[in-house]
This record gives C-alpha cells, structure tokens and sequence, in this order.
C-alpha cells in the first residue's frame, strides 16, 4: 500500500487568484436583506442598544433585531458609519437616527421592508431597485462584530429565537471567531458552556455534554447521522467553512433521530450575499506555522439574481508535540439562484484534505513496569515521523426552498458526503525500565478506509390562526444511508514477535524504518447503516406570553454489517416514537420562564445469550430554566437545572468460550443531573463576554458514581474590552480561561492505580488593533501559561497532553 499525497494547494492558489480577480466581475450595485421571524409595526417603540460602527454593521444588528428587511447597497453604504443607536423608538425613528449625516433615508416598502436611498441636491431621489433574498431570519452573524446572536433552527425544526427555545442552548458568532483567532470545532468547543473536548489522539477529538458522547450533528438545521465508529475529521473541520455553531444541549431526538442525550451541534454554512463582499487573511503562528484565508461573494449577474460565494483556505503549521505536522485545505463554493419571487436554490461543495505525520495514536503509556506515573514532557511523542493520517473529506448539497401563497414554506434539501482516510499507525505497547527506559515493543497498522453517506430531507412550515391567536407548524420527513468500508493492513518485522523495538522510550524519536507492506487486507469490515423518519412539530399560542411546543418522530433503523470474523449479520428497529414537549412562559419582556421534557434512542450492536440484538437505549431529559435579555438585550443569558435518565444501558455478563463472543444484557440505565448558567453577548460598548458554568453528576443503576474520567464541574470564560481613550479606540485586549474540576479514570488493569487529574486551569490571551473598519490585526496566545495538563485519561490505558503555549498573529481585511 503506498502512501497518497493529496494536495488542493494549487487550487487554493488557483482560488485567491480567482478571489482577488473575480472582484472586478462582480457588480457592486446590491442589495441584502434580512429577513426575521415576526415584523414590527412602525408606530410601537422598543429599546434599542447598538454600538456605533459601520453603516453595515449597524444597519445589520438594527434589522436583526427590529423584525424587518433592509435593502443594503454597498455603493451607498461603503465607507459609511453609524453612531449607533441606544434608546427607546419607533422603526421610522430609529432609521433615521441610525442614518444621520449619511445623506441616506430609508423608505417603507409593503410587508415592513425597507430600501435605501440617496438624497440628492434638488431633494429628488435616486431610486434603487432592491434585491429580497430568501434566507432564515438573522442566522447570519458576520459582520455584526456581536458576541450575541439570537436566531437558531436546532431544536423542533422551527426558526426560533434562543429565548423561544425550551431546552439549554449555545451559538458562538463568527465574531467570536474572528475575535480569538478559533479555527477548529474543537477550539469553539473549548469555549462552548457545558461541553467539554477529550482527544484520544494527536487526530481524533470526542466531544461531550452531561456526560454523554455528542454524536448528533446538523448542516443548517438539517440533520446528518453519525457513525462514531471511526474519525475521518468531519467532527473537527476547519471554521471557515461556517458562519456560526449553534449547540443544544440534553436530547434531541425530534430532529436527530438515532444518538445520544449528551447535545446535538448544528454547524450553519455560510452562504452568497447580494453585495460585493471580500476577505482576506493571513497569519503566522508559533510553533512554526502559517494560515492563509480567502472569502468572496456577491451577485454574479446585473438584476443579483444569482449569486455565488467562494472561500478557501490553507493552514501548515507544527504544534507543541515533537515532530507533529499537520498540512490542512479547504476549498468551498456555493450558488443561490432566485429562480422566482418565491422560489430559491441552493447548491454547494466543500472539499478539505488533511496531511498529519508523526500522529500521536492512542497517546502515552502512563506508567512504568511498577506502575509508578511517568514524568512526560507534554511534549513527548513516541510516533516517528514516518507515521501518518490524511483525510479527504467532500461533501455536495443543493437545496430548493418556496414560498407558497398561503405564506407556507416548503424545502427540500439533498445532501451527499464521501470521506476517506489512509493511515499508517504506531502502537507501542509494553513495561517501561524506569531507569532505562526499555521495554517497549511496536507494531505498526496500515488503514484504507472510506465513508459515505447520502441524505434527503423535506420539511414544510408554516402558521395558521386558530380561535384568535397564531400558531406555528413544522412536518418533516428525512432519509439517509450510510456506507463505511475498512480496510486493515498488518506488516510485521522481521523479530520473534514480528514487532519493531522502542530501545530506550525517553529518547526514541525515529526507529526503523516501517516494513514493507503487505498486499491483501488482514481485517476488513463493511458497515451499511440506512434510517428513515418522519416528524411533526406544532408551536401553540396559549396567550401572549405563553407558548407550548409539542412534537413527535417516527423512526426507523436499519444496519447491515459483514467482517473477517464474522458473517453478515443485520439488526433493525422499527417505528420507533420520540415524543417532544416544551413550553416557555414570558415573565416580562426581558425574562422567560422554560421546561421541556425530550428524549432520544440509541442503537446498541451487542448480543445476548440467544444471539438476540439488545434493544436500543432510550435518553430522556428534563429540564426547567430561565432566559433573560440584559444590558438593554446586548446580553442573553440563562440557567437550567436538568435531570437526564438513559434505559437499558448495554451491561457485559461475560465472555463466553463456546461462542466465542461476549454476552450482553440491559441494566436500568444511567442517571445524570445537574445545572448550568450562561451568558454571551456585549456588557456595554466596549466590552464583550461570554460565560458559562455546568455541574453534572452521574450514577449507574446501583447508585455508583460513573464518568468520572469526565469533570464534574466546569467554566468557560471569554472576554475582549475595547479600550476607552486610548489610540483612538482601536485597541481591544483580552482572553479566555477554561476551568474544570478533577477527574478519575479507573485503569483496565486490576494493580494500576487509577489516572487522576486534579482539577486546573488554562489561561489565553487576546488583543486586536483595528487599523480601520475594515482591516485589523489580531495576537491570540493559547495556553498562556504554558500548562501542563491530561487533556484526556483511560482511552485505552493511556494519557493524552494538552497543548502547550502556542502564538498566533493574523492580518485581516475586507475590501
């Protein structure tokens, strides 16, 4: 088996030649609007809190968070500022606040839309015709520098605001992004309330929340099933592909169907804008390292009809891990097309290709031969350089959404993902000398390994007025299949055991070179997952403030598998029922009340004595809370307390010799409870914060602690102050802390003791220099104080280090 190389770097040249060029194409004669969830009347008054900035950004904020359309057009716009807007008024009022001085007015259109114009001379208008493009509400958050976002469509299948939503949630802004220089998932994780990342290796990241493993994930609200079986980097692709993540926490089984009841993540794509919009970005990191980003979009034709956006990016870098490299590239383009008033398209295609060498598989042994913990550097890296991983991940999709006349909306999106990795993997194994350091033994893995999965969701939404008041309706049907093939190849050396030699662990960094590979597969399995659902939620008006969200799901699953050591088998579940019940009450109008009750299922592929598959584990989650606006809705913030149950939990009997497997029955189940608090958004107009604390607890059927290897507790903190009259205002410092508290992972090994972490801290650092609106200079330093720390213990017996202090400076501009 030979090893690919798949490089994309020239048609990540190719693109920033296309970036830099296809400005000149584009007309910078547009329009964007924003559309939201309900419209505000222009006569009633509202309080207001918006920054002064950039007419864009400040026009975008207003529009997001007045209800209304807003017809920009960057040849009016550009260059302009805003001083912002902070008081109580009507619509008409506040526009006219927010375009003092500009020479601009904004007209009233039917349905609260609004375009600009420009007032001339002699007082006549130079009229503009404006482009209204279909797109949820307020989804959007670049260029809104706002650590806040409110609009999310993660949890029911309906757009709903963060306050609207009955059950625990999270979005980070493309702000924050921007702001703290994140580039992976797992770096928004980190900084994400209630979710704690635990890598296995150098490549593969678990993500978990209440102490279950998150494997529900959404592209725009749409669900894709995971297969947890194997990483292929999906779980941890670059940022820039993404305007922002939405979280839920606790069981969302009404849009996932199959999972857990830790969180489901909904990664939102960016999409085409109707104006002229480009970016740049580059940046050098410590370790040695560099970043390159590009980002244009616009309308590709005079009347903006079609519009189009390409981004790419390339990032090589070192990290803290001896000899560790790692070549990322990305490349993402996607067209909307307004094929009427009421219709759109959409379709898209993304490609990220992932070269690692020197990959840390399994991480470190802990102890020595008297299972005593071995002091290792957190730099320490027993792979050798000729170890590798790449991934070529490829995913295409195409929508089509319209607007009936009754105002109901139908979508239909179609969704294909092929993932594919080649690897070669060291695992060492053995008693290490104290003194020495010998003991150790080698054996080295190949993997060919590939992933697809093609889906197909509809959806129809819509409202209607029942015994005078309004209610909202969600039914939707989804289909997927999955496809994993693996491939496994074990080359041997020429020793007794047919194993490399590690002579001395403390200074081993290269060994032998790997043996020759052999020609055929030693394991191989196939795996063919397919589910089918349908659900239906409904939004009830009781009054005013009161809302009750009720929702159910229809579930199949099917799973069909084949491997070395065992026939084809196959396991089913059908017409599973997910019930949904959520209800939120107004306590004011910055104060809501919640409680919702949720569930999810999850396959379990063990058998019992009579060769019967176990049932499938149900997780039920319950959860009351409140949600508040504060700092005149500048910040939202919330506090839940929760209590999850999961039923018949897969329980190993024991290993049986006749049949050569293991037997499995259910036990009761797992109780986990707990509260959490948050809050993001901007303290005054300066200072921006995010915060987040959880407490979880876990016990088995018994009573007995489990998840221990997981904290308890756990902060997340972040903060960025624009600094009061000094240069001008261009100077904004901060950082971030992660907290958590201590934990304990019981060894496989009956004479080891168990792998403790104590509880700890890590500590970043931030500041930005803005040059002007558009261009600035960001400095991020991660783990500040050059921690030392287990960023995860148990897998497998081994430990797994933090990173250590690493450095980053990036220039960005948009033009």
């Amino acid at each position: 088996m030979h090893r690919p190389k798949h490089h994309l770097i020239q048609s990540v040249a190719k693109s920033a030649l296309i970036i830099s060029s296809c400005s000149t194409m584009l007309y910078t004669s547009t329009a964007v609007a924003e559309a939201v969830h309900s419209a505000q009347t222009a006569v009633q008054q509202r309080e207001y809190s918006i920054a002064a900035g950039s007419l864009d950004n400040v026009l975008t904020r207003f529009a997001s968070e007045s209800g209304i359309f807003i017809a920009l057009n960057g040849n009016l716009t550009s260059n302009q500022s805003s001083r912002g807007l902070k008081g109580q008024y009507t619509l008409d009022g506040a526009l006219q606040q927010i375009l003092s001085g500009t020479g601009l007015i904004a007209k009233r259109q039917e349905h609260n839309r609004y375009i600009l114009q420009q007032v001339s001379t002699d007082t006549a208008l130079m009229m503009l015709d404006p482009i209204m493009v279909s797109a949820a509400p307020g989804t959007r958050t670049e260029d809104a520098d706002d650590w806040r976002a409110d609009w999310m469509r993660s949890a029911g299948g309906m757009q709903l605001t963060q306050r609207e939503t009955p059950q625990s949630t999270s979005i980070v802004t493309d702000s924050q992004l921007k702001d703290r220089n994140l580039y992976d998932v797992s770096d928004v994780m980190d900084t994400t309330t209630g979710v704690t990342s635990t890598p296995s290796d150098s490549e593969r990241v678990k993500y978990f929340s209440r102490g279950f493993y998150i494997d529900s994930y959404q592209y725009d609200g749409v669900p894709a099933p995971s297969d947890s079986t194997y990483q292929f980097g999906d779980n941890n692709a670059d940022m820039v592909l993404y305007d922002h993540i939405e979280v839920v926490r606790g069981a969302n089984g009404l849009m996932q169907g199959a999972g857990n009841p830790g969180a489901s993540i909904n990664f939102v794509r960016k999409r085409p804008t109707d104006y002229l919009r480009r970016e740049l970005a580059v940046g050098v990191s410590s370790p040695a390292g560099a970043r390159f980003e590009g980002d244009i979009a616009g309308p590709l034709n005079k009347s903006g009809s079609l519009r189009g956006r390409l981004v790419a990016a390339y990032d090589d870098r070192d990290t803290t891990l001896d000899r560790y490299h790692k070549e990322r590239q990305t490349l993402f383009g996607t067209l909307e097309y307004d094929i009427s008033k009421n219709t759109l398209i959409n379709v898209g295609i993304s490609r990220q290709e992932t070269d690692a060498d020197a990959i840390s598989w399994g991480g470190l042994i802990p102890w020595d031969s008297e299972y005593r913990l071995i002091d290792w550097s957190h730099s320490t890296n027993l792979a050798p350089g000729w170890t590798y991983n790449n991934t070529q991940r490829t995913e295409t999709y195409a929508s089509l959404e319209h607007v009936f006349d009754n105002d109901w909306t139908g979508r239909i999106v179609t969704t294909h993902l092929n993932n594919e990795y080649q690897s070669r993997l060291m695992w060492a194994t053995g008693d290490i000398d104290r003194k020495t350091g010998s003991g150790l033994t080698y054996e080295v893995t190949d993997y060919d390994n590939s992933y697809t999965q093609n889906s197909l969701n509809a959806t129809l939404t819509g409202d209607a007025d029942w015994f005078g008041r309004n209610h909202e309706f969600v039914v939707g049907a989804m289909y997927s299949k999955d496809n994993f093939d693996f491939d496994r190849f074990d080359p041997t050396y020429d020793t007794a055991d047919g194993r490399g030699v590690i002579d001395n662990a403390y200074t081993w960094d290269e060994g032998s070179q790997p043996p020759s590979q052999t020609g055929t597969p030693t394991q191989f399995r196939s795996k063919e997952t397919t589910q089918i659902g349908t659900y239906a939620t409904a939004r009830f008006s009781v009054s005013e403030p009161f809302h009750i969200i009720t929702g159910v799901r229809l579930n199949w699953w099917e799973g069909d598998n084949t491997s070395t050591n065992r026939p084809y088998f196959s396991y089913s579940y059908d017409a599973i029922v997910t019930p949904y019940l959520g209800a939120t009450y107004d306590l004011s109008d910055t104060l809501t009340a919640y409680g919702s009750a949720t569930s999810i299922y999850q396959p379990q592929l063990y058998q019992d004595l009579a060769g019967n598959y176990l049932d499938p584990a149900y997780g039920y989650n319950y959860e009351l809370g409140l949600k508040a606006d504060l700092f005149d809705s500048a910040m939202y913030a919330s506090a839940a307390i929760f209590h999850t149950d999961q039923k018949d939990v897969t329980d190993q009997l024991y290993y049986d010799d006749e049949l050569g497997r293991s037997v499995y029955d259910t036990i009761d189940g797992t109780t986990t409870q707990g509260f959490e608090i948050e809050a993001a958004g901007s303290i005054n107009d300066h200072w921006k914060a995010s915060l987040g604390y959880t407490y979880r607890t876990s016990e088995d059927h018994t009573g007995a602690e489990i998840y221990t290897d997981r904290p308890k507790h756990t902060v997340k903190l972040a903060t960025n102050y624009r600094l009061p009259n000094i240069l001008d205002e261009k100077l904004t410092i901060g950082g971030g802390l992660r907290w958590q508290s201590k934990t304990d992972s019981i060894p496989w090994e009956g004479d080891a003791p168990n792998l403790v972490q104590d509880a700890y801290s890590v500590v970043d650092f931030d500041a930005k220099y803005d040059f002007n609106y558009d261009t600035t200079l960001t400095l991020s330093v991660k783990n500040l104080f050059d921690k030392e720390y287990y960023a995860s213990t148990g897998f497998y017996n081994r430990v797994i280090f933090g990173d250590g202090r690493t450095a980053e400076i990036v220039v960005r501009s948009k033009f």
